[in-house]
């Protein structure tokens, strides 16, 4: 992958990162939440075999963006606006992953004349609305923590990130985190070249500060500033009912107001193993060769 950075109109810096084929047609790839740009590289291989130039970016705050103050998920487009500028697309195709799927709605909301295709997996819902009852408990710690005891998030966060930067998976404490998950997640976390990429991801979130990470989950609690209802495209939702970290039964009910949903729902996968092993029949979907 290699890394860019430009400044926005706002006087901010943007960061991003790309991979895939360099010639090929744009993809933004949002990654979740906690993560960064450096998730895109799960989708290199991928964009080199279909012709795809993936693109990237750190959301203000992470990574090598600057943070932005107060802002919010409607806020998202414009920034994609000048992003597509800055890379010289003018139609894109965008696929978001876990908090990285609200944010594609967002842009479809706002952009639909400039959007090739649309796919969200494992989506982040619209939690002031369909509460965070069906959330993993750690997620729903965090909330709780961010509601009454907001001073000790950061130092949760840090200790997280610690954990995961000097601990091996295979080794306490982290191997018992994972046997949180279920088994389709574990068997992925477990090959060594995913493990790389997701922590990395995850500590390069972390890089300004714990503050920074907090904000960008601010999107996820707070309204959307838009009805999903009035996306008037074609949108692919992915979700793995074995999905411990976010219940499957969110993306079904958020598809079930956009008029031209298309779901996909595995009985077997996870949050972790549905986009990693069938990335590839993701991507066919993106392209519209299945």
């Amino acid at each position: 992958m290699t890394d860019h950075c430009f400044h926005l109109r706002n006087g901010r810096q943007l960061g991003y990162a790309e991979c895939g084929d360099p010639n090929g047609t744009v993809l933004f790839y949002h990654h979740g939440w906690p993560s960064s740009r450096l998730q895109g590289e799960l989708m290199d291989r991928l964009g080199c075999r279909y012709g795809l130039r993936i693109v990237a970016p750190d959301r203000p705050g992470i990574g090598l963006s600057d943070f932005q103050p107060d802002r919010r998920l409607r806020d998202w487009p414009e920034t994609l606006t000048e992003l597509a500028e800055q890379v010289g697309a003018g139609r894109f195709h965008l696929l978001g992953w876990s908090g990285g799927g609200p944010y594609v709605l967002a842009a479809c909301a706002a952009l639909p004349e400039r959007v090739l295709s649309a796919t969200v997996v494992c989506s982040a819902p619209p939690l002031a609305e369909l509460g965070d009852t069906r959330l993993f408990w750690i997620y729903r710690l965090l909330i709780r923590l961010r509601r009454r005891l907001p001073l000790l998030l950061g130092p949760v966060l840090a200790l997280g990130a610690g954990l995961a930067e000097w601990v091996e998976p295979n080794r306490p404490p982290l191997s018992w985190l994972l046997r949180l998950l279920r088994e389709a997640d574990r068997r992925v976390l477990a090959d060594p070249e995913v493990f790389r990429i997701v922590r990395a991801a995850m500590l390069e979130s972390l890089k300004r500060g714990a503050v920074a990470v907090t904000t960008d989950a601010e999107a996820y609690l707070q309204p959307w500033g838009f009805d999903p209802a009035s996306i008037d495209l074609p949108v692919h939702f992915w979700h793995g009912k074995a999905d411990r970290n976010i219940e499957w039964t969110y993306s079904e009910e958020l598809a079930q107001r956009l008029p031209r949903a298309h779901t996909h729902w595995l009985d077997d996968e996870g949050h972790y193993s549905l986009p990693i092993v069938h990335n590839e029949a993701i991507l066919r979907r993106v392209l519209g060769l299945d």
